[in-house]
């Protein structure tokens, strides 16, 4: 059974200690100590944000991370989303022990279901970036509907989906 749960003294230091594959590493712009430090920073200023320990059966297999925030980066001054309001997953990996057993695809659901219910206000979008060449995070994304658009930062891709429901055609062409 998968299950979130919020980075506390209990799981801190399992958290900090997961991670990936080496031929990985370069999908990956942070640690997961890095991300928990964003996290309370953000918090403070006031940007609701959420790391979350993801446990397979008991045991911490990866991390997330989300918050909720505005689409208004330079970058997206010419797009539909821009100055929306959005959940934009910062964090999403799985140790590489744990890789393979569906766990990432189990938890990144479970991630939308939490997202879905808008527990921190109202947005119409859930965005996050991955790297271009990470074709196994494509995939994943694509299947939960994201759609890649044409905005590229540090080899990374952002992807994006409407949480309405609707079809975000106009979104990324």
């Amino acid at each position: 059974m998968i299950e979130l749960r919020k980075i506390d003294a209990d799981n801190m230091d399992a958290v900090i200690a997961l991670d990936v594959e080496e031929h990985q590493k370069d999908f990956i712009l942070t640690n997961n100590l890095r991300c928990i430090a964003d996290a309370y920073v953000l918090n403070e200023n006031g940007d609701p944000t959420i790391p979350l320990a993801i446990y397979a059966d008991g045991v911490v297999v990866g991390f997330l991370m989300f918050s909720y925030d505005i689409l208004n980066h330079e970058s997206f001054e010419n797009e539909v989303f821009y100055r929306k309001m959005c959940y934009f997953v910062h964090h999403f990996m799985i140790d590489q022990r744990y890789q393979g057993n569906r766990y990432g695809k189990l938890a990144f659901e479970k991630m939308l279901m939490d997202i879905e219910v808008m527990p921190y206000g109202e947005a119409e979008y859930a965005a996050l970036f991955y790297h271009t060449s990470n074709l196994t995070a494509k995939t994943l994304y694509a299947s939960f509907g994201f759609l890649e658009t044409d905005i590229v930062q540090d080899n990374s891709i952002l992807a994006i989906r409407n949480l309405d429901g609707k079809i975000i055609v106009d979104a990324v062409e």
